[in-house]
C-alpha cells in the first residue's frame, strides 16, 4: 500500500509516495542528505543541480561497484557449485556397483 512520508533532504522538505516503510524512506533520504553534505563541502551556498548531478554519479559508482561484486560472488558461489556436483558425481561413481 502507498503512502506518502515527509523527509528533508538539503534543507528541502520533500513528500515520497513509496509501498516501503515510513523507516526505510527516511533512511534513503538520510543516505542521499549525506552525500549532499559531503559534496557540498558543508556550504550552506552551492548549486543545487551541480550538487545532485554529483551525488549522482556518487551513487551510480556505488551501485556499479557493489553489482559487480555480487556478479563475480555470483560467479564463484556457481564455480563452486559445480566443482561440488562434480565431485559428488566422481563419488557417486565409484560407489556404483560394476555391471
Amino acid at each position: 500500500m502507498k503512502r506518502s512520508v515527509q523527509v528533508e533532504i538539503a534543507g528541502q522538505s520533500l513528500s515520497i509516495v513509496s509501498d516501503e516503510g515510513e523507516q526505510y524512506v527516511q533512511q534513503l533520504a538520510d543516505y542521499v542528505d549525506e552525500k549532499v553534505r559531503e559534496v557540498s563541502g558543508g556550504r550552506t551556498t552551492y548549486n543545487p543541480q551541480r550538487v545532485a548531478l554529483l551525488v549522482a554519479i556518487q551513487l551510480a559508482d556505488e551501485l556499479l561497484r557493489e553489482k559487480d561484486l555480487h556478479r563475480r560472488f555470483r560467479a564463484q558461489v556457481e564455480a563452486k557449485l559445480a566443482a561440488l556436483e562434480q565431485a559428488l558425481a566422481e563419488h557417486e561413481a565409484t560407489l556404483a556397483p560394476e555391471t
